[in-house]
């Protein structure tokens, strides 16, 4: 009995552990959002508990554990999606669908810059939240759109040329475009960490650095 259990505490963790590895673009972006979710909801804490209660108006456990609820949920939502479509039969439902697309893409374009001005973000990192968040939201809604749209219109109506280049450019550039975005942002949260570890922890001066580099 004790085998049978310890034997489905592996393969469950083994499952885990390869959707990790597998979706490693998907799993660092949620992974980075989340550790940024808890720094500021502790560093708003231990500075300033009331004001975390007015802000965050859950107690700090309570916070703590929802935001660990909903980020692993929507990493299990972006994985699943992630596991039903590979490269090539998601580049084939945007050449399906370009009315949709085309639309949702305006749309979200246009909408984009209300929400960023509307939710007040004040760092770097939930803008690209934001950024994020928001596209993944208008992708979820374009499946739907997609699905059915397959379903009422059973042939392709639109064949437009310059829409099936844009496709194959957003495919090629798009996945490097967002590493180089994702390593830009770790790049300096890096540095601003160094910094304040320099700065105000081991009380580095600007002096102190040149002394220390030369």
């Amino acid at each position: 009995m004790d085998s049978l259990t310890n034997t489905n505490s592996v393969k469950k963790r083994n499952w885990f552990v390869k959707r990790i590895i597998k979706h490693q673009i998907i799993s660092f972006t949620v992974g980075l959002l989340l550790i940024s979710q808890l720094t500021t909801c502790l560093a708003t804490y231990f500075s300033d508990k009331d004001r975390f209660s007015e802000v965050f108006v859950l107690n700090i456990w309570g916070y703590l554990i929802l935001a660990l609820t909903v980020y692993f949920l929507q990493w299990l939502l972006a994985v699943w999606i992630a596991s039903k479509f590979t490269k090539d039969t998601l580049k084939q439902k945007f050449l399906k669908h370009p009315l949709a697309t085309v639309i949702l893409f305006i749309s979200y374009i246009i909408d984009l810059p209300v929400r960023l001005a509307e939710y007040n973000t004040n760092g770097f990192i939930q803008v690209f939240e934001l950024i994020v968040y928001y596209a993944f939201t208008s992708f979820i809604w374009w499946l739907l759109i997609c699905w059915i749209s397959g379903k009422v219109l059973k042939r392709q109506r639109f064949q437009w040329r310059w829409y099936k280049k844009t496709i194959d450019l957003f495919f090629c550039f798009m996945p490097f475009v967002y590493k180089l975005v994702l390593g830009l942002i770790v790049a300096s949260i890096l540095f601003f960490v160094i910094f304040f570890l320099l700065a105000i922890v081991f009380k580095y001066s600007g002096q102190d650095l040149n002394a220390l580099f030369n």
